[in-house]
């Protein structure tokens, strides 16, 4: 270890002690709640003020908030960085300023991370509610003109890039490889709905969705000619389907992936599986068929087939 390194782990230790003692003798507490109160003053804005003066306080609060989440982290005292962040952060949410409320929250994250702060179920409830926050006011918005609808669409990428950020923190300093099922969850539904089709897939693969509910959402979308590729494309939902389970396979899932085949096999009424898996096997033609194909490949896993992959092959 340099002994710059060391001279600095001296610094925080030291910053951590006095931290303890002024929380201790009730300090930390005071300054805590006289910056509430000030945060929550200048948030406390009045139906009918004028638009400039609302920003200009807002971006005082924001200002003050990330000042003072700043020296938590240099303190080594997450909790505080985090409870105080959150709440400002909703609090901006409410108020419809989602990209201060970005900034704010990104810095959160990153002072969890700095303090090593341990993801508790309070703390993953409060960044739900942040996500739910992003949500309320994003549907508060009603773009009129492209260029209006290309800032709501930058906002909703600023959302997830939190949840990322989120997960990522979850992965790091929680108990579930991958990260928190629920906020893989959110991140997918939030994918899905900006046609990150993709991603969302992934996401709910690794949220463990229920596949009905992904099934539900796939049939949403436009069907191709799944029989025959010199009639048209294959339909992006089959697709979607195939990413899905390879997605499932990847992760040693093999119950999710089984449960997503047999969930999609059942909602598609107006294809006969049977004709479909004889029409696979017939190697003088093409027949793009993710179902059977997807059958396929659980198959392999579940089992020694290596005549099975070779034909696939």
């Amino acid at each position: 270890m340099s002994a710059a390194v060391a001279r600095r782990k001296k610094q925080l230790l030291i910053k951590k002690q006095k931290a303890a003692e002024a929380a201790s003798s009730g300090g930390s507490a005071t300054e805590y709640d006289a910056l509430t109160v000030r945060l929550n003053s200048l948030l406390d804005i009045p139906d009918g003020t004028d638009k400039a003066e609302a920003e200009t306080r807002a971006y005082e609060a924001l200002q003050l908030a990330q000042g003072q989440v700043r020296r938590y982290a240099k303190q080594i005292d997450g909790d505080n960085a985090f409870k105080l962040a959150s709440s400002i952060t909703i609090q901006l949410l409410s108020r419809g300023y989602i990209g201060m409320a970005n900034q704010l929250s990104t810095q959160m994250i990153d002072a969890m991370t700095e303090t090593r702060l341990t993801l508790t179920d309070g703390i993953l409830d409060k960044l739900c509610e942040v996500d739910s926050g992003y949500k309320t006011a994003l549907a508060a918005i009603t773009p009129k003109t492209p260029e209006e609808e290309d800032e709501k669409f930058r906002l909703q990428k600023l959302l997830m890039t939190f949840l990322r950020k989120a997960i990522k923190y979850s992965d790091d300093l929680g108990t579930i490889r991958y990260g928190d099922m629920r906020l893989h969850s959110r991140l997918g539904q939030c994918a899905w709905d900006m046609e990150e089709y993709l991603e969302a897939m992934m996401e709910f693969a690794l949220a463990e969705e229920n596949p009905e509910t992904v099934v539900d959402l796939l049939f949403q979308l436009p069907k191709g000619d799944n029989d025959n590729a010199a009639k048209g494309p294959v339909s992006l939902r089959d697709s979607l389907l195939t990413h899905g389970v390879v997605i499932f396979i990847s992760l040693e899932n093999l119950r999710d992936a089984n449960s997503l085949l047999r969930a999609f096999v059942a909602k598609d009424t107006e294809r006969d599986a049977q004709k479909l898996a004889t029409n696979y096997m017939m190697k003088g033609k093409k027949h793009p068929t993710h179902v059977a194909f997807c059958g396929s490949l659980i198959r392999i896993c579940e089992t020694d087939a290596a005549p099975l992959f070779s034909w696939i092959l």
